[in-house]
């Protein structure tokens, strides 16, 4: 039987090639390589693929880490590969930490201001909005990965 390796552009595209392209896509999306109106478009197109010759231009003009091959298989991960699309990315897995950083962060200049306004050192409130940045920072150390294996846990194994 013939696969994707046979170089052959005109059989029929799957579902997880359809995936595997749309994550090459995102990924270079992240990376600054393509812009939104671009990622949609590609997008739309590897889902509407039939077939492997269809999928390879869009991935054509992205770097050899990103791309496919001619052949329609997906290209060698090197040692230096990006995180598995599965994985989340290191912004998302700070935004609660950075959140609540900011929102402890305001707090603080306006209690500065209140303290220079009124020429007297008033109580430290903000202190109060420490809690949800020392949970945020507990939660991200404790539980780096986690979310992951409970959405799916006989993923990778």
């Amino acid at each position: 039987m013939s696969t994707a390796s046979s170089g052959d552009g005109s059989l029929r595209a799957g579902n997880v090639d359809r995936e595997r392209v749309v994550a090459q896509l995102n990924t270079a999306f992240s990376e600054g390589r393509l812009d939104v109106a671009e990622l949609d478009e590609r997008v739309a197109a590897a889902y509407a693929a039939k077939t492997l010759g269809e999928l390879v231009p869009l991935t054509a003009d992205l770097p050899v880490g990103q791309q496919q091959g001619r052949t329609g298989a997906p290209a060698r991960r090197e040692a230096n590969a990006p995180v598995p699309a599965g994985a989340p990315s290191p912004a998302v897995r700070w935004a609660p930490v950075t959140g609540a950083l900011g929102l402890f962060l305001v707090n603080v200049v306006i209690w500065g201001a209140i303290s220079l306004g009124t020429g007297e050192l008033i109580y430290f409130w903000p202190i109060w909005t420490a809690i949800p940045l020392a949970l945020a920072l507990v939660g991200m150390i404790a539980g780096a990965g986690g979310a992951r294996d409970r959405r799916n846990p006989h993923r990778d194994r």
